[in-house]
């Protein structure tokens, strides 16, 4: 069975990023966590990823931690796998982009709700 080759001039080209679209589920407050956010991914309209993280670690800062699995390797070290994962540099850039993105927005978002409520139980008063 021949194999069909692919052009020099496609091999060369680099995949286009497709649509990444980033909703923030659940912003976690629980004491002593590091999980700030849980999110939703939404990619080209075809494909969704659900249980993507938002971390703050005092190592490195505020970051995506995609969904995973976890074992046991054979000394009993506990590993994990991501489920999902950005094959470029370009698409988990965007990516994480978009959903830091999400996460400060819902933050703002969060924080002005606050204000609003504030501001009506002092009104009432």
């Amino acid at each position: 069975m021949a194999t069909k080759k692919t052009p020099a001039s496609k091999m060369a080209q680099s995949p286009k990023t497709p649509s990444i679209h980033a909703r923030i589920d659940r912003i976690n407050n629980y004491e002593g966590s590091n999980i700030r956010a849980f999110a939703s991914v939404n990619i080209g309209g075809a494909f969704a990823i659900h249980g993507v993280k938002i971390v703050d670690s005092p190592q490195k800062g505020l970051f995506v931690s995609m969904p995973s699995n976890s074992y046991k390797d054979k000394n009993g070290n506990t590993k994990y796998n991501d489920v999902f994962h950005a094959i470029t540099a370009e698409a988990r850039t965007e990516l994480n982009d978009k959903v830091l993105e999400a996460y400060e927005q819902a933050l703002e978002e969060q924080q002005d709700e606050s204000e609003n409520e504030e501001d009506s139980m002092t009104q009432t008063m």
